[in-house]
C-alpha cells in the first residue's frame, strides 16, 4: 500500500486535527482576531496620528475593511475544520491579511502575521516559512514611515521566530503523539491476530502430542493384553478380555479427541480488525466483515489482516482522506477485501515496497490485488481462493 515515501511522495501527509485541537486553535485564531479587529477600527475611527491608514472612515471603506476581516475569520475556521481543502483556507487567510496589511499598515496586523506564520509550518517546508516570517516584517515595515521602523522589524521578526519555534516543537509533539497511538493500535491488532493463531497452534500440539503419545502406548497396551490373554489360564481370561475392551474403547476415545483437535476452527480475525480500526481521531473506518465469514487457514488470515493493516496505515499517513471503508466477505470460493478511502488522488502512483510485498503475498496464495485511484479516492481488492 502507500507506505512508502516513493509511492506517495507527491501526496502531502493528512493534516486533519483532533476535536480538541480544533476547538483551541479557533479559540486562540478568534482571541487574536477579535483584538485586531477592535483595536483597528477604534484607531482608525480616531483617525490617530500615530496610526497610519490608507483609507479613509467612510461606510463604503468600512464596509470593504469588515468584509476582509471577516472573509479572514472565514478562511481560518475553514483551515482548521475542514477534511481535504484545508489549504484553501489558509490561502484565503493570506490574501485578506496581505490585503488590510496594506491599507492599515500599522502594526497591529502584524499580530495576525504571527498567528498565520505559526500554522505555515504545517504546509510549507521550513525554509520557506522561515523566509516569509522574515520577509513579511521587512516588508511590512519598511512602507511605514518612522525613525523605529528597523527595530519594530527586528521586533516582530523575533516574535514570528519563536512563533514558528514554538509551532515546530507543538507540531513534533502532536506527530509523536499520534505515532505512538497508532503503534499501539497496531499492536493490539497485531496481539489479537496472534492469540487466535496461537490457539489454533495449541490445539495441533496437544492433538499430536495425545495421538503420538498416549494413542501409540494404548496401542502397545493392547498388544500385550492380547499376548497376555493366549497365555493366560481360564480364571484371567475373562479379565484380560474386559481390559481388552476397555484399552480398545480408550484408544476410540483418544482418536475421535484427536480428531476433533484437529478439526478446523474459524480464526477470530472480525476482532483484529476491530482492534485494527478502532480510535482513530483524524479517520473514519467503516468495517464491513460478512456475518457468516469463515477463515480457518492461520496463513491466509494473516496475509488479509497485514494488508488491511497496511492499507490503514497508509490512508492516515498519505492520504487527505477522512473517511475509509474496509469490507471483508466471501464470494464464488473467493475471499474479498477492499479497502477504499474517499482522499482524491492527483498525480501517478508508482509501485513502492510496501505495495510490491503485499502484491508477493498475496500472489503465494494464488490470489490477485488490484487497485484503482482517481479524483474520488483510492480502492484496493485482493481476491484470495478461499480452500487456500
Amino acid at each position: 500500500m502507500r507506505t512508502d515515501p516513493d509511492l506517495w511522495n507527491t501526496i502531502p501527509m493528512t493534516r486533519n486535527l483532533t476535536a480538541r485541537h480544533q476547538i483551541i486553535d479557533l479559540i486562540l485564531e478568534l482571541i487574536a482576531w477579535t483584538f485586531v479587529v477592535l483595536l483597528t477600527l477604534y484607531l482608525w475611527k480616531l483617525d490617530y496620528p500615530e496610526v497610519h491608514n490608507r483609507l479613509n472612515f467612510t461606510p463604503v471603506n468600512l464596509t470593504f475593511a469588515i468584509t476582509c476581516f471577516l472573509l479572514y475569520i472565514a478562511g481560518a475556521i475553514w483551515r482548521i475544520f475542514a477534511k481535504s481543502t484545508r489549504y484553501k483556507g489558509l490561502i484565503l487567510q493570506c490574501i485578506c491579511l496581505f490585503i488590510l496589511i496594506y491599507l492599515f499598515p500599522n502594526g497591529i496586523l502584524v499580530i495576525l502575521a504571527i498567528r498565520l506564520v505559526a500554522n505555515l509550518n504545517e504546509y510549507l517546508p521550513t525554509y520557506i516559512v522561515l523566509l516569509i516570517a522574515l520577509g513579511i516584517p521587512l516588508i511590512y515595515f519598511l512602507q511605514i514611515p518612522g525613525e523605529f521602523a528597523w527595530f519594530n522589524i527586528i521586533l516582530f521578526s523575533l516574535f514570528n521566530l519563536f512563533a514558528l519555534y514554538a509551532s515546530n516543537r507543538m507540531l513534533d509533539e502532536r506527530k509523536a503523539k499520534q505515532l505512538n497511538t497508532d503503534l499501539l493500535r497496531e499492536l493490539r491488532a497485531t496481539q489479537s491476530m496472534l492469540s487466535t493463531t496461537a490457539r489454533q497452534d495449541e490445539r495441533l500440539r496437544i492433538a499430536r502430542d495425545l495421538h503420538d503419545g498416549l494413542g501409540h502406548h494404548i496401542a502397545a497396551l493392547s498388544i500385550q493384553l492380547e499376548v497376555a490373554k493366549q497365555l493366560s489360564s481360564d480364571k484371567a481370561h475373562p479379565h484380560i478380555c474386559k481390559a481388552q475392551r476397555v484399552a480398545h474403547q480408550l484408544l476410540n476415545d483418544i482418536q475421535t479427541a484427536v480428531s476433533d483437535i484437529r478439526q478446523s476452527h474459524p480464526l477470530e480475525l472480525h476482532a483484529a480488525l476491530v482492534a485494527l480500526t478502532q480510535n482513530l481521531d483524524r479517520l473514519d473506518v467503516q468495517l464491513n466483515i460478512a456475518a457468516d465469514l469463515r477463515i480457518t487457514n492461520a496463513r491466509t488470515a494473516e496475509v488479509i489482516f497485514r494488508a488491511a493493516q497496511e492499507a490503514i496505515t497508509n490512508v492516515l499517513k498519505h492520504s487527505a482522506a477522512d473517511t475509509c471503508l474496509l469490507s471483508l466477505e466471501q464470494k464464488e470460493g473467493q475471499l474479498l477485501l477492499s479497502c477504499e478511502d474517499n482522499g482524491p488522488v492527483l498525480t501517478p502512483i508508482k509501485f513502492g515496497n510496501g505495495l510490491m510485498g503485499m502484491t508477493e503475498r498475496v500472489q503465494e496464495l494464488n490470489g490477485n490485488l488490484t487497485w484503482v485511484a482517481d479524483n474520488r479516492g483510492f480502492k484496493l481488492r485482493i481476491e484470495i481462493p478461499e480452500s487456500i
